[in-house]
């Protein structure tokens, strides 16, 4: 965390992507290169997995810098949480549903665990300097179509970009587990 003073909306944010990032980058230092290939039944590989949140992390990143030019200098005013405005879209147990995810972000194949957790690295720290340059900025005034939960704002991509680490995190340490 930054010593930068945050809106509230933002550090809120930033919490949640670091406190997803620390356990994503904890969960990966265990997977030796053998488990890379591991699966249960069609799904996809341990690596695949890195690999699809990788790709959606610079995504989400991309998307919240779009948002973040459209409401550029508009002040925030709000200071509520902005957690509540996805725990509609909470699954407690990921492995009771299952996401289809567009082709988009599909995994490739062709990465492995540790290249795709650089990259998502990557993307993270440029998803977190972006919210926190963009701090005290209106980010819930505009918003941009996710493919199954609709239109969300600023803030919820940035949490839905945790929460989907989180989700995948489950399916990982299931697959591992297997």
């Amino acid at each position: 965390m930054t010593s930068v003073v945050l809106h509230p909306r933002i550090r809120e944010v930033i919490t949640a992507l670091d406190d997803a990032q620390h356990e994503m980058e904890r969960v990966c230092a265990t997977i030796s290169p053998e488990q890379e290939s591991r699966r249960v039944g069609d799904g996809w590989t341990v690596a695949q997995v890195v690999e699809h949140m990788a790709i959606v992390e610079d995504g989400a990143g991309r998307i919240v810098n779009g948002i973040a030019k459209q409401v550029a200098g508009l002040a925030e005013t709000d200071e509520s949480s902005v957690a509540p405005s996805l725990a509609r879209y909470r699954v407690p147990d990921p492995s009771a549903r299952k996401v289809v995810a567009p082709e988009v972000v599909h995994p490739t194949g062709g990465a492995s665990v540790a290249e795709s957790l650089a990259r998502m690295q990557h993307s993270r720290s440029r998803l977190v300097a972006l919210l926190e340059s963009v701090s005290g900025t209106a980010l819930g005034a505009a918003s941009f179509p996710h493919p199954i939960f609709g239109p969300l704002d600023g803030y919820q991509w940035g949490l839905l970009a945790a929460q989907h680490q989180l989700r995948h995190l489950v399916q990982l340490r299931h697959i591992l587990a297997s």
